[in-house]
Order: structure tokens, then C-alpha cells, then sequence
């Protein structure tokens, strides 16, 4: 299993360093490798092209420079020979006994299904506590595993920590070259490709997002979770159907 940090930090910052002192990297026997693109930094033709061009409202450079880092991540992992990729943001907090022997076990006892992304981490958040899904039978880590249905795809946010297998990965590529979107936004996803699997645990914590906040991967990307008028928009997801859904589906903490 290949991991990817995503970060902007510089090798020796205060934030990496207490990110990286985490029980799961001081146990890792294998490198990694870290990813940081700033949107600050591109040229302004990159950003007119990437984050503006054809747009009623734009990505801001720290959604973009977020966007970029987790599509070069995946085009990595793609180079390599690896099932799977493991993508996580240097604010995530690991669980203190998770290491990457157990967790490469977890999965093939899972045997997680082609083209599938599986969020550990993002469920508990406020954006994401309302979407709806099937429970697996079977549990990940001694947590409870919920498969979200396509009418809930809008709902689901935060990049923290996932995992990808090589199908998912191609299929992520091909759904942002069609029109890059925020790295999170699955909202189109099941449209794009109707064999997509997207599978939300609680494993992974993330720090509080206080109002204020400086960092560009927390605060702009938190308070600009907003539609994307010029983007396709899924055909699943109406309010009629989700109030029906909710008679046969679950959120995670109900």
C-alpha cells in the first residue's frame, strides 16, 4: 500500500513534525511521500484555465492547490504496482494503535470491491452527518461501515484520510479531467460511473475548525462549501427522493 501525506508545510515546520510523531508513522516501516501544491503559487494562466475559466463561481487557490495535490497523489500510486493507495491531510489524527500492518490485514479481510473510496474519517464532521447509506454487515477496525447511497453522494465531504484502489484512482482522474472540481466534491461521481463504491467509517479524527482560522487547507475550504453553479449536476439527489430514501436508509450515528 503506497501512503501519500498531503501537506503544504515544509519538512522541518512544527505541524508536519507533530503530525508525523503520531503512533502510525513512528511505526511505519516503509516511506512515504509527501505532496503540497499552492495555489498561491501557480502562474495566473494555470489558475484562469484550472479554477476559472468556464465558471460561474471559481475554486479558490486553496481548493485548487488541495485539488491538484490529491490528483498528483493518485497518479503516483498509479506508477507504482500497489493495490491500494492511502491518502491522508497532516491535520488528521490517527488512532494510537493503528499501524499499516494492521490496516493493509483490515482490508483484505474487508475485501473491499473494485472502484471503491473509503473514507475513514469525515463521517463525524458537520457537513457529513447527515448522509445516508446501507450498513455493511461485516466491520472495519471494530467500526461500523456505511455505504453511502448515490442520492447522498452531495453530502459527503473532507479528503482527511482515505482509500483508493487503482480502478477508483483512474476513475478519480477521468471525473476531474471532465471538470476539475473541489478534491472532495463525489457529488457527480455515481453519474460519472454507476459502478463506484463510496464507503465512510469513523476511524480518523480532525481537529476543531475554529472560526478564524488562518490555514488555507482548513478555513477556506471549510467556509466554501458551496455548489458549483456551472458544474453537471447529479441526477440523484432531489429532495422528493431523499425524503423517500430515508425510510429505508441510516446515517452513521442513528
Amino acid at each position: 500500500m503506497q501512503i501519500y501525506i498531503i501537506s503544504i508545510e515544509k519538512d522541518d515546520s512544527e505541524r508536519l513534525q507533530k503530525f508525523l510523531k503520531q503512533f502510525f508513522f513512528k511505526n511505519l516501516d516503509q516511506s512515504y511521500k509527501k505532496i503540497g501544491i499552492k495555489g498561491a503559487d501557480l502562474s495566473a494562466k494555470q489558475y484562469f484555465e484550472q479554477a476559472v475559466k468556464g465558471r460561474e463561481i471559481a475554486l479558490t487557490p486553496g481548493e485548487l492547490g488541495c485539488t491538484l495535490s490529491h490528483l498528483q497523489a493518485i497518479e503516483l500510486f498509479l506508477k507504482t504496482e500497489d493495490e491500494y493507495a492511502f491518502i491522508i491531510e497532516d491535520d488528521a489524527i490517527l488512532p494510537n494503535n493503528l499501524t499499516l500492518e494492521l490496516l493493509k490485514k483490515e482490508i483484505k479481510k474487508f475485501d473491499l470491491s473494485s472502484k471503491t473510496l473509503f473514507s475513514l474519517g469525515g463521517i463525524q464532521m458537520k457537513e457529513s452527518r447527515k448522509v445516508r447509506g446501507h450498513f455493511r454487515a461485516e466491520l472495519f477496525l471494530q467500526k461500523k461501515v456505511l455505504e453511502v447511497v448515490p442520492d447522498y453522494y452531495h453530502r459527503v465531504n473532507y479528503t482527511m484520510a482515505y482509500i483508493v484502489d487503482r480502478e477508483m484512482a483512474r476513475t478519480l482522474l477521468a471525473y476531474h479531467h471532465l471538470t476539475l472540481r473541489r478534491a472532495d466534491d463525489w457529488s457527480y461521481l455515481f453519474d460519472f460511473d454507476n459502478q463506484v463504491h463510496l464507503l465512510m467509517t469513523h476511524i480518523v479524527d480532525h481537529p476543531v475548525i475554529e472560526k478564524g482560522e488562518i490555514n488555507e487547507y482548513l478555513s477556506v475550504i471549510e467556509a466554501e462549501r458551496t455548489d458549483r453553479l456551472s458544474l453537471k449536476k447529479s441526477q440523484y439527489g432531489s429532495s422528493i427522493k431523499r425524503s423517500f430514501i430515508k425510510l429505508y436508509t441510516h446515517t452513521y450515528f442513528n
